[in-house]
């Protein structure tokens, strides 16, 4: 979803990214999300490829059948060293639930932090 909208506001996301955090950002995907988009087929092809190119980190799964979404929710309930990035409104409801994680996402060609904290060390 947050690629496709990039995608379709010409928002090159690692700029962006770094434009919106004031920061350079490494971008992860994880195994998961590149697995759910390649089932969706053609109409994502062009996101699939986005998010192929090696400045992407792939961030391996050890779970087999999972979701993207929960894949994502497991990963920062876990760890929340992570800004997530998307434009799906279900999952913004269940990471807004996890204290601490800040979503990022694309509205009216740029990109916009929600819940940024506060005490938040950026390098």
């Amino acid at each position: 979803n947050f690629i496709n909208s990039s995608i379709q506001y010409k928002i090159d996301i690692i700029k962006g990214c770094s434009e919106v955090l004031l920061a350079k950002c490494n971008i992860f995907v994880t195994d998961c999300v590149i697995g759910e988009m390649e089932k969706l087929g053609q109409r994502y092809s062009l996101g699939l490829k986005l998010i192929k190119d090696p400045r992407f980190q792939r961030l391996t799964c050890n779970h087999k059948g999972t979701y993207a979404d929960d894949c994502i929710v497991n990963r920062v309930t876990e760890s929340r060293c992570y800004i997530i990035a998307t434009n799906d409104r279900d999952l913004k409801i269940r990471l807004r639930k996890i204290p601490g994680v800040p979503i990022l996402y694309a509205k009216n060609f740029k990109y916009k932090i929600e819940r940024l904290p506060d005490n938040i060390l950026i390098s």
